[in-house]
């Protein structure tokens, strides 16, 4: 990635995050049809959260 590109995805890093946070609420409602199963992109969008947030907490 070039600086520019990095630049960008930094500037739109929280409302990507906001973005995946409301998709997982939305699953959340809608998860019956799963039976408890959680897909693998509910796995991996929480991990990718938790990384997130982790490093915001490092920062603060």
């Amino acid at each position: 990635m070039t600086n520019s590109a990095n630049a960008r995805l930094i500037s739109a890093a929280p409302d990507l995050l906001e973005a995946l946070e409301l998709a997982l609420k939305y699953w959340a409602d809608r998860q019956q049809r799963y039976r408890n199963r959680a897909p693998i992109w509910v796995q991996e969008a929480r991990a990718a959260i938790a990384k997130a947030k982790a490093k915001k907490a490092l920062a603060e």
